[in-house]
């Protein structure tokens, strides 16, 4: 039998191997999303020819502790389309423990207090935060689309929590844009300047040296400064430090989670193409920093970059975290939109997704940032 992430009232394990978690059912989650109109990266990309895995599953479970799943709602829609998701049984894992209800539950659009800054304890499991060298610092730059901050030749600009309060650490997440597209490009499209993410998390937008050039291999030693400028300036849980990206913001995410594992506790990388002087090879041979969460979204149909490039990230990142080869579907995200597992058996506290969708973001491509991304990254990054 296929087992399947669920939602119930309570964690449990049900009889027949079902795990279940959340404070209401799937259908009783259901809301819908904003409307969200996307234009087209101008960056291309390598092509590729189609994957014999394209489709197959990925990423995965715990072998330790029990899997803590939150509910996930709405979602945005993209090229003038508004696409309403259902509840997410995301799968984040927590080593030898649950994550329960006190995590919080993302439906309805409700922020879970797992995704609000200042917290020091560890309710539903989870390590307390570790504060950066900017909490207590009052009134900090942030910067604007119109007036970036920089550092080592990038720009970038900070969007703080409502009701910012400069002494609780809060995570952060920082999402790279695609070549060819403005530094507002991520702010406007990528989904997280409403619901919980603009209560919660300190959200970053930096833009790469060479617009035209996208990101690649020369800006890895960017991030270094970055981090520590942001750490620095905000009050940040060190702990919690999310990375995301589409295309080429796509491609230095999945370097970034590899080359500063020891920095990121998570990485979403989207419709990614090979990077030039960066591959990611065997995880031994790139002798990674630690591991992290991987989320690997990719276009099934992606004729922009291709569709070849998605699964070998996936494996990637699986074989650095020790996955098995069986995976599971996430539940609220098993239509062709999204069609989102996970695999089964990797290191506790560090599982991989993997969302071969076939969301037409992008004017039919197959190659954007799909609807679901940001509620599903929500509500899954919450649960840490």
């Amino acid at each position: 039998m296929t087992k399947i992430f669920s939602l119930s009232s309570s964690i449990r394990r049900a009889t027949s191997g079902v795990l279940l978690l959340g404070s209401c059912s799937l259908l009783a989650c259901s809301s819908d999303g904003p409307a969200n109109s996307q234009p087209g990266p101008a960056g291309g990309g390598n092509g590729g020819s189609p994957s014999g895995v394209a489709g197959s599953a990925a990423i995965g479970g715990s072998s330790a502790g029990s899997v803590s799943s939150v509910a996930g709602s709405g979602g945005k829609g993209g090229a003038g389309e508004s696409q309403s998701q259902a509840g997410m049984a995301g799968a984040g894992t927590t080593a030898g423990g649950s994550a329960g209800s006190a995590g919080g539950g993302i439906g309805g659009g409700s922020s879970p207090s797992a995704g609000s800054g200042g917290s020091s304890g560890s309710a539903g499991g989870k390590p307390p935060a570790d504060p950066s060298a900017g909490c207590g610092k009052a009134s900090p730059a942030v910067g604007s689309s119109s007036s970036p901050l920089t550092v080592s030749g990038h720009q970038y600009y900070v969007k703080l929590p409502t009701g910012y309060d400069a002494s609780k650490p809060y995570p952060v997440l920082m999402m790279f844009n695609p070549t060819g597209n403005p530094i507002s490009w991520a702010e406007q499209n990528a989904g997280f300047e409403t619901g919980g993410p603009k209560e919660s998390w300190i959200r970053v937008y930096p833009t790469m040296a060479n617009n035209g050039n996208g990101w690649g291999a020369s800006d890895v030693s960017f991030f270094a400064p970055f981090h520590e400028q942001v750490l620095a300036s905000y009050c940040v849980d060190k702990a919690r430090v999310f990375a995301a990206g589409e295309s080429s913001g796509g491609d230095f995410v999945s370097i970034l989670g590899c080359e500063y594992g020891d920095k990121i506790r998570a990485t979403a990388p989207c419709s990614t193409k090979a990077v030039s002087g960066y591959a990611l090879d065997v995880p031994i041979k790139r002798q990674c920093k630690g591991e992290v969460t991987a989320v690997v979204i990719h276009g099934k149909n992606d004729n922009v970059v291709g569709p070849a490039n998605g699964p070998k990230t996936r494996d990637f990142y699986a074989a650095l975290n020790h996955c098995g080869t069986m995976t599971m579907p996430v539940q609220g995200y098993v239509d062709t939109l999204s069609n989102c597992v996970m695999y089964q058996g990797c290191d506790a506290d560090h599982p991989v997704y993997w969302c071969n969708h076939t969301d037409p973001n992008y004017s039919n491509t197959n190659h954007g940032w799909p609807a679901f991304a940001n509620k599903f990254l929500w509500a899954l990054f919450s649960t840490y």
